[in-house]
């Protein structure tokens, strides 16, 4: 009884921002715990679905296809309508997607609840920027690391558990666990979130929102058919051109418009240009990885594990995570950026260049996964501050929203590309490819971070 007063007394004691910072880290972290449970069920789907690797891929950017195309609208609505609204109702349909996934017959319908989901992701943007406009000036860049932090304890948690689950329930299960937690959350996020800060006076892009949908979805479904027909299909072809074509319209109708869905003069200002790169190369490379560790792990070409070892294996990864993203906030308000950006970056390279140095183990995956995850998680929280420190007021929930489509995008087709090398190539070329190209972006990233810390505090 004297703990439940202690407790009860505690959490009244806590200010406004620091309820509000729990409460955005728990949704958070419930978003990618979710995700996380899911991936050591991909060759398990896939016999049960009987569809090709390729298809597979797509359970993850189906989520990320419906963030990169509704994240700038989200932004946008959350600047103009009040962010507390639009995270209720971006909860409420992701826990409808939740509830779905549950209960899916067949792949076409786990695909469509993974795009409700994706709502899910859309809450992101609208977390940093009421972290930034709630949160005193002088606990910004501590707050927004622990914010990040709760990437990697969702992970943590998913993956351990979704392991477990789907080695002795089922894979189906990992989604109707998660149900009263969402619905949980929803009520909270009633009473917590404020219903105030700056709005603009502005209406939504719904034609630029279709073309940039249009071009994101025929830029994922040229990559799919490649994975599946080769580079000489015409499908690969019309769809790419397609989605150029629609790209090219969408900058251009941008430019025109009165109420842009994206604010082209402010994402050319620096230092956004640099930041976006380094997001999206560095979310492309955590995600190709992400989708070909479960087959890595338990694929008789790779170590031949059963399906619990992915969450042992990956387990130490998201810890990494967990604990770089709030190092990293408090690296850089004693020290300035420079220095955390560029461990980060190096941090990637090593990483997955140590695949290519020692003979495939246990041991190896998990250092792999670690130091790879301690970099993602340091150069996404440092793209983040910036971000939300370089909008204009009244815009931090669209530059936010910004970034994070710019991810979901490269989170998208990350998975796409591993689906599609594993489909094309037998498994141990497809993990040598893989871990290829992803060794040639993070060199690119180490690159680039050394080239643009003149834009950085």
């Amino acid at each position: 009884m004297v703990f439940r007063v202690d407790m009860i007394t505690l959490m009244f004691g806590l200010k406004r921002y620091h309820r509000l910072l729990i409460l955005l880290g728990l949704i958070i972290a419930t978003v990618m715990a979710t995700e996380a449970m899911i991936i050591a069920a991909f060759p398990g789907i896939e016999d049960e679905f009987g569809v090709s690797s390729v298809i597979i891929a797509w359970i993850l950017p189906a989520v990320m296809l419906v963030g990169a195309v509704l994240l700038l609208a989200i932004g946008s609505l959350g600047d103009i309508l009040g962010k507390r609204r639009i995270v209720l109702a971006c909860l409420i349909v992701y826990g409808a997607g939740i509830a779905l996934a549950g209960y899916a017959p067949d792949m076409p319908t786990l695909l469509f609840s993974r795009m409700l989901q994706g709502l899910g992701l859309a809450v992101a943007p609208l977390a940093y920027a009421l972290v930034a406009e709630e949160t005193p000036v002088e606990w910004v860049a501590t707050a927004i690391g622990v914010l990040a932090a709760t990437y990697g304890a969702g992970s943590f948690v998913g993956i351990m558990s979704g392991a477990f689950i789907i080695e002795h329930i089922g894979w189906r299960a990992c989604f109707l666990v998660m149900m009263p937690i969402v619905l949980l959350l929803i009520i909270s996020a009633w009473f917590i979130i404020p219903d105030h800060g700056e709005r603009k006076k502005a209406a939504i892009d719904l034609i630029g929102m279709v073309l940039f949908a249009l071009s994101i979805l025929s830029g994922m479904l040229a990559i799919t058919w490649l994975g599946l027909d080769g580079i000489t299909s015409l499908p690969v072809w019309i769809t790419t051109l397609i989605s150029l074509t629609c790209l090219s319209l969408f900058l251009r109708h941008e430019r025109k418009t009165l109420s842009p869905l994206l604010d082209l003069g402010m994402i050319r200002e620096a230092p956004f240009p640099a930041i976006t790169i380094n997001a999206f190369l560095v979310v492309f490379s955590f995600f190709i990885l992400l989708q070909v560790m479960p087959y890595l792990i338990s694929s008789p070409a790779g170590l031949a594990l059963s399906a619990i070892y992915v969450g042992i294996l990956l387990m130490p990864g998201s810890l990494t995570d967990m604990i770089s993203g709030p190092l990293a906030g408090y690296i850089v308000a004693k020290k300035g950026v420079v220095i955390p950006f560029i461990l980060g970056s190096v941090f990637l390279l090593i990483g997955c260049g140590i695949f290519f140095l020692f003979p495939k183990t246990p041991l190896l995956i998990a250092c792999i996964w670690m130091i790879f995850s301690a970099g993602m998680s340091i150069l996404l929280t440092i793209d983040n501050m910036i971000a939300v420190a370089s909008a204009p007021p009244g815009n931090t929930a669209t530059a936010s929203a910004f970034l994070h489509t710019v991810q979901s995008i490269a989170g998208a087709v990350g998975p796409i590309v591993a689906g599609a090398a594993l489909t094309i190539y037998a498994p141990e070329e497809a993990f040598t490819v893989i871990f290829l190209v992803v060794l040639g972006v993070s060199a690119v990233i180490l690159f680039q971070s050394a080239g643009i810390r003149r834009y950085l505090p």
